[in-house]
């Protein structure tokens, strides 16, 4: 952080402003979201699918990832990602409101964005989110919270050096994880993250008040998140939540993002 970013965002309190590396096309806004240590690079088939249409696209990368501002001040929680994408939008000056999509744990901060600042969002496009609070006591679901719980924590206490001889092990590590590169910058955003945003998650509480339509994707072969419990997260009977399964793993495949395009597209009808 330079002199003049810490003036104004530690002395003067102003909120994150995330690097917006791509905005293309003009219409609807399209905010994309990645997923823990990842950056909008993950977007590439989603922005292609989408250029045909009538729609502003825009990728972020999230507070403390990619090109944006890494500041080692704050606890990366769930609150710090969503108002500096709060902050990001509004500096859009678009007159519309958006259609937000997430990935991973940009599907949580993508819900918190809507609950704090509705008028802002029109749709959610929620592919793989990890949600694990507000599920029912159910043995298998327990049983892979614990293991996820121990997995996670484990990441959290792992302690890289950073020098050339431990590098090449640690990214090995980190990839088996989330496809994460590791490196000095990025590593506490990182383990901060794990922790405090989808560890220490308000998702579940965040869709109570969550009024926008929202499409809901899961990938079958994603061993991250627990799939078949969204009727008791979003309510057996909402009518603003579809749901849909998708053959793939915890990335934004080729196929996954065909259906993510597809969501975004219909969105725009179901909103008019």
């Amino acid at each position: 952080m330079n002199l003049f970013q810490k003036l104004w965002y530690d002395t003067l309190k102003q909120p994150y402003v995330l690097s917006k590396i791509v905005d293309k096309g003009n219409g609807t806004p399209v905010i994309l979201l990645h997923g823990i240590g990842k950056t909008n690079v993950v977007w590439k088939h989603v922005i292609e699918g989408l250029k045909h249409f009538p729609f502003r696209v825009v990728a972020f990368d999230l507070l403390g990832f990619g090109n944006s501002i890494k500041p080692n001040n704050i606890e990366y929680d769930v609150d710090d990602h969503a108002k500096a994408v709060i902050r990001s939008i509004e500096k859009l000056k678009t007159k519309q409101s958006c259609i937000l999509v997430g990935h991973s744990m940009g599907c949580l901060i993508a819900v918190r964005v809507a609950r704090l600042r509705p008028d802002l969002v029109k749709h959610l496009v929620l592919y793989e989110m990890p949600l694990y609070e507000g599920l029912p006591e159910k043995r298998s679901y327990r049983l892979r919270l614990n293991i996820y719980a121990r997995f996670y924590a484990w990441v959290i206490n792992y302690k890289p050096e950073f020098t050339e001889q431990n590098a090449r092990m640690a990214q090995r590590i980190a990839k088996r994880v989330a496809g994460f590169e590791v490196d000095p910058a990025t590593w506490q955003p990182f383990i901060k993250s794990l922790e405090n945003t989808i560890m220490h998650q308000t998702a579940a509480e965040d869709i109570k008040y969550v009024k926008a339509p929202m499409d809901v994707i899961y990938g079958s072969l994603d061993m991250f998140v627990i799939r078949g419990k969204t009727e008791h997260i979003f309510g057996k009977d909402s009518d603003n939540v579809f749901t849909h399964n998708v053959r793939a793993k915890h990335i934004i495949s080729t196929k996954a993002s065909n259906l993510i395009v597809q969501r975004v597209i219909a969105s725009v009808d179901k909103n008019k």
